[in-house]
């Protein structure tokens, strides 16, 4: 009996080691868990901030180098990185982590951002204090980061609305439609529609057509994207609209706000029946064309600060390169240069009491002419010379921004003038009319424009053919995390 009590003894104690072993390495197994992975994590979140500081110095090093690009061999696929990129990179990384090597922090040009963005991706392990004993001696950290900073080319678009779709807002401003084809124009479009109203088709959709008259053609198989709905009436769009497709972020969302600039007239300045020679600067007020009147404009930005400009019947316009005093419809293409002669026109709200402090409309009225080239950075008189500006001609400030009592002034370009203008027309927050016979001679519009507004109408008999040239329209600088 006491044999037998003795060996169910022994048996037990065995069988309680075995438990203590099993427990003591799910306890290890835990400690590992709570406290080696909690190493990791914080080694990870240093690693994140260095790698984010790296890609963030590389891409400030880009601006300051011949090429101004990452690689120096474009692709795609971009090349390896210029030494600069590489040395700032490793350089910023180990500011935050001195002891990782040159085989720990890859710094490369990914592909999908022109050759203006960098990758810094590090690699580490994280020391083990309670995994040695289930056999884990190390923690693989990895982490990846990417900046961008120069002008990354948009995609195919000659218009992007902008209007989300507000329910709320009263009839003609809510987005049902955002686009409106009305009456008999004929329209080209050689880049892509995009409409990121979401409009249901309960309430309309966001695109809307009225009659059979006007015509809608695409080339270079452009289309028409929007987030909403589209109700078919009756002009057969060819090909069908996609709808539900993804929102379309504001191509200028980031662009740099308008600098301060000198104030060429503290008031309203009409010009009537008069031929006036204009410089850039800031016009209080805005400026009226009345009775024929002609202008000349001299390269730079021209602020409309409360007031607008109102270009009224039969009255004409165009920019000049520095130092001309006259040209003609006949002789302007060759007299005014890209290079050269380039201007921006700005609408703005004016601040305080008085003459200038609302913000007028922008017009082209009934006959007039308008031949305008874009901004170009190197021509500005105003000595302001900012690069994000290139290729824009109108801008109008997006504040204050719609709501559902108070609107913005249109953009207006109708009338049967002649008009022969390039470059993106930017008004995030107001809508663009065009009609009658705005454009050519005749009636026909052909230009290469951009447009990227809140709502556009298209009405009357014209015809509109857009132009997509991607190195005509205005290429902001993108700068910032991206990854």
């Amino acid at each position: 009996m006491t044999a037998l009590l003795e060996a169910r003894r022994r048996r037990q104690g065995g069988q309680i080691l075995v438990l203590f072993t099993f427990a003591l390495v799910a306890m290890l197994a835990m400690l590992a868990l709570v406290f080696d992975g909690a190493g990791a994590v914080t080694l990870r979140r240093q690693m994140q901030n260095a790698g984010d500081a790296g890609a963030l110095a590389a891409v400030n090093t880009i601006q300051t180098l011949t090429p101004r690009t990452c690689s120096a061999t474009s692709g795609p696929p971009p090349g390896a990185p210029q030494t600069a990129v590489l040395t700032a990179a490793r350089a910023a990384v180990r500011q935050t982590i001195p002891s990782l090597s040159d085989a720990q922090i890859a710094v490369t040009c990914p592909t999908g951002w022109d050759n203006f963005a960098v990758q810094v991706a590090l690699t580490a392990p994280s020391r083990t204090y309670f995994g040695g004993a289930i056999g884990l001696t190390a923690i693989q950290v990895s982490t990846s980061s990417q900046a961008v900073n120069g002008v990354i080319t948009s995609s195919l678009y000659s218009i992007v609305m902008l209007d989300p779709y507000n329910a709320g807002y009263p009839n003609g401003r809510r987005g049902c439609p955002s686009v409106l084809i009305s009456g008999g124009p004929s329209i080209t479009l050689e880049g892509s529609m995009a409409i990121d109203s979401a409009c249901p088709a309960a309430s309309g959709g966001a695109l809307g057509t009225n009659g059979n008259s006007a015509t809608l053609t695409f080339t270079n198989s452009s289309k028409i994207v929007m987030m909403g709905d589209f109700v078919p009436g009756p002009l057969t769009i060819s090909p069908t609209p996609l709808t539900q497709q993804p929102y379309i972020k504001d191509p200028l969302l980031g662009i740099s706000p308008m600098p301060t600039i000198a104030t060429v007239s503290a008031s309203k300045m009409t010009l009537s029946g008069s031929t006036t020679i204009l410089q850039p600067g800031t016009y209080v007020g805005g400026i009226q064309m009345k009775n024929s009147a002609k202008a000349y404009l001299m390269p730079g930005i021209y602020v409309m600060k409360g007031g607008g400009f109102d270009l009224g019947a039969q009255n004409a316009v165009y920019s000049l390169p520095s130092g001309a005093t006259t040209t003609s419809d006949s002789t302007w293409a060759a007299d005014c240069p890209v290079a050269t002669c380039g201007v921006l026109i700005y609408n703005t709200a004016g601040t305080g009491n008085g003459a200038g402090a609302a913000m007028g409309q922008l017009t082209v009225g009934a006959g007039a002419t308008l031949k305008l080239r874009p901004y170009a950075p190197n021509a500005d008189l105003t000595g302001s010379r900012v690069l994000e500006y290139e290729n824009l001609l109108f801008w109008q400030d997006a504040s204050p921004v719609p709501t559902s009592t108070a609107a913005q002034p249109v953009v207006a370009l109708n009338g049967g003038g002649n008009v022969d203008i390039s470059g993106t027309v930017y008004a995030p927050s107001a809508q663009v009319t065009m009609g009658g016979g705005s454009g050519g001679s005749g009636g026909a519009t052909d230009v290469t424009v951009q447009f990227i507004a809140w709502d556009m109408t298209f009405s009357g008999n014209s015809s509109f053919a857009f132009r997509y040239r991607r190195n005509t329209f205005a290429k902001p600088i993108d700068y910032g995390l991206i990854q």
